[in-house]
């Protein structure tokens, strides 16, 4: 890909867990899908229609697209049509009525048919969003989903050979620009971070760490600050996936999958993090 990087993020990647990026096998079916038309499904949630349509119509380029509520899905059996939708995983805090996973699953799901029941061999892209998603909560939570998925498939046409868009691929060396890592601040929402002993968070990720309310976090989303990354997760119910995003466009900084009881963001990920941000000042030298 375009500007692929040689840094391996260290992913922790259990036996089925889902796909983190895309499904797509070959290249050529990621330049199909550019004339796809995807239907953004609208379920029974005025927030969350919303805060979909806002962020769609300002942050989604890479295909045409139309809205549709759920209950109006019969006129999209027959053409050449994706559905978004979203997916709560079990246990989640989300009072919604929207879609779920027969592989849990919490965030925004491409999908090759509409079913409220998403199943694996549907899917072909999707973005994590968090558990905790209330009426205020939607707007942020779907820029970043949306900014996301447009992001992995700019990023996925740019593809060398079909190799590059494998899973593995995508989850050990996406293209993102690793560059955006240097001279941000870091912010992570009071009580998500766990240090031990003398350990020092700043020093262990070689800038800023802020610990803030998740407010604040959210004012950057939709500032799209650009001095700025954060950290969430998205949990399911075997695995706990952590994300660093930069705050302008969500650029993907950084993955990891643990245990699902291990949600925390801890010195091992901000090792890994200053890891990339010296791979890549070698490599720019």
């Amino acid at each position: 890909m375009k500007n692929i990087l040689a840094f391996i993020i260290l992913f922790v990647v259990p036996f089925g867990l889902f796909a983190q990026f895309g499904k797509f096998k070959k290249k050529a079916e990621v330049e199909t899908f550019k004339d796809t038309r995807l239907v953004v499904v609208l379920m029974q949630d005025s927030a969350y229609n919303a805060s979909i349509i806002a962020a769609m119509d300002k942050y989604w380029s890479y295909t045409g697209f139309e809205y549709s509520y759920d209950t109006a899905m019969q006129k999209y059996k027959k053409g050449d049509f994706a559905f978004l939708l979203f997916s709560k995983s079990k246990g989640s805090k989300i009072k919604a009525k929207v879609c779920s996973s027969e592989e849990d699953f919490n965030g925004l799901v491409i999908t090759k048919k509409y079913k409220r029941r998403i199943v694996p061999e549907d899917v072909l892209a999707l973005a994590y969003c968090r558990n905790h998603i209330d009426t205020l909560d939607w707007e942020t939570e779907m820029i970043r989903g949306v900014q996301l998925l447009n992001n992995f498939f700019n990023y996925a046409i740019q593809a060398k050979n079909d190799g590059d868009i494998s899973d593995n691929r995508m989850m050990s060396k996406y293209p993102t620009d690793k560059g955006l890592l240097l001279d941000k601040t870091l912010f992570v929402e009071d009580k998500q971070i766990e240090m031990k002993g003398k350990e020092d968070k700043s020093i262990l990720f070689d800038a800023e760490v802020e610990e803030t309310e998740n407010e604040n976090i959210q004012k950057l989303i939709k500032n799209q600050d650009n001095a700025s990354l954060y950290y969430y997760y998205s949990k399911d119910e075997k695995y706990c996936n952590k994300l660093v995003v930069s705050t302008a466009n969500s650029e993907l900084m950084y993955f990891n999958s643990t245990s699902a009881e291990k949600c925390k963001l801890v010195s091992s990920d901000l090792k890994q993090m200053k890891s990339l941000k010296e791979a890549y000042q070698k490599s720019n030298k």
